[in-house]
């Protein structure tokens, strides 16, 4: 899987250079379960590389319309560029300064590794069964701390107080709430108090 992920990240790399101007980046801030695979070496399968959107990116929006969903090349790859909202998963305000930067030939394509936390808090939220998958293998590699977690899950909320249990039951804010809950079941597997998320 990670041999397909480089083969689209490089496809992209070509696509996108007649459309760069010189020394223009395109910055791919690696989300989701491919980023597992990539830069976790965790053994899964994606059909898609989630990266978060500036929004207003001409490079990201050139990028979209050459490998997005049900785009010709994409679906002769099996696997297609999908670009998130940062407060769709949400990600910490931070995130950011705390990426590292991938190593690539590539000349436009500029791919940055979010910090193992901050990835992990972005499926919080949802917590689909794959996401629980997903969480649980970075937990079972030693991956997480409960406290690292929790710092990363209050940045990715910034509008309601740090403090614990706020916003558990506030119609405002039922995003955090539903994080938290999640959050909370995390810190008991990695406490051994849960057998599986």
């Amino acid at each position: 899987m990670n041999e397909l992920i480089l083969e689209f990240l490089n496809r992209l790399d070509a696509l996108l250079l007649p459309f760069a101007t010189q020394g223009e980046r395109f910055d791919m801030y690696h989300l989701g379960r491919s980023a597992l695979i990539m830069h976790y070496g965790l053994r899964l399968a994606t059909k898609d590389i989630d990266i978060v959107g500036t929004g207003n990116s001409r490079l990201e929006n050139k990028a979209l319309e050459l490998l997005g969903k049900n785009t010709d090349i994409a679906n002769l790859l099996g696997v297609y560029l999908d670009v998130v909202a940062q407060a769709i998963p949400p990600v910490p305000r931070w995130f950011r300064e705390r990426c590292r930067p991938v190593a690539g030939n590539w000349q436009v394509v500029r791919l940055w590794q979010l910090e193992v936390h901050d990835l992990a808090t972005t499926k919080l939220k949802s917590f689909r069964h794959h996401d629980k998958q997903d969480l649980q293998a970075l937990c079972d590699k030693g991956l997480l701390e409960v406290g690292k977690l929790r710092e990363s899950l209050d940045a990715a909320f910034p509008w309601r107080s740090p403090k614990e249990g706020d916003g558990d039951n506030d119609p405002d804010t039922p995003d955090w709430g539903t994080a938290l809950t999640n959050f909370k079941r995390v810190e008991k597997y990695l406490n051994g108090e849960l057998r599986s998320l």
